[in-house]
């Protein structure tokens, strides 16, 4: 039993020593929810924002599927377009993972946009109707 422990707390620790800490150049962004699908198992938000930097204005639309042995978290798949004031335009395949909080879902994203690969932590607020986000280019 004292090698089983020893062994486990060896794992924990080598794994803590190793995790992941986002840094680097990123931009922030606010969008609002512009409409809401709701199915059994999921539900697709739609997403608009009026200045997101370089992507200038941006459209979201994510669709989240509920873990069904987890009811509060699960994955999702998503589509984005921008188009800045130079007449730029940007696309992304996006996807990731979610929680759900209270009335707070919060995101995890890896995405493929036409520029490179972001990574993406955000929160919807179901009850302001809007998404906070912090972008990460990914090098």
């Amino acid at each position: 039993m004292k090698k089983y422990f020893l062994m486990v707390a060896t794992v924990i620790i080598s794994a803590s020593a190793y995790a992941y800490d986002v840094s680097g150049d990123s931009f922030k962004a606010k969008f609002v929810i512009d409409s809401i699908n709701v199915g059994k198992y999921e539900s697709t938000f739609n997403f608009s924002s009026d200045d997101t930097g370089q992507y200038g204005k941006v459209y979201l639309s994510y669709t989240l599927k509920s873990n069904r042995n987890i009811t509060t978290s699960g994955t999702w798949t998503g589509h984005g377009r921008g188009i800045n004031s130079d007449g730029v335009l940007a696309r992304g395949d996006l996807m990731g993972v979610w929680t759900m909080d209270g009335t707070k879902i919060h995101i995890k994203s890896l995405d493929s946009v036409s520029d490179g690969i972001n990574y993406v932590e955000a929160t919807i607020d179901l009850l302001k109707g809007e998404m906070e986000s912090e972008v990460f280019k990914v090098e």
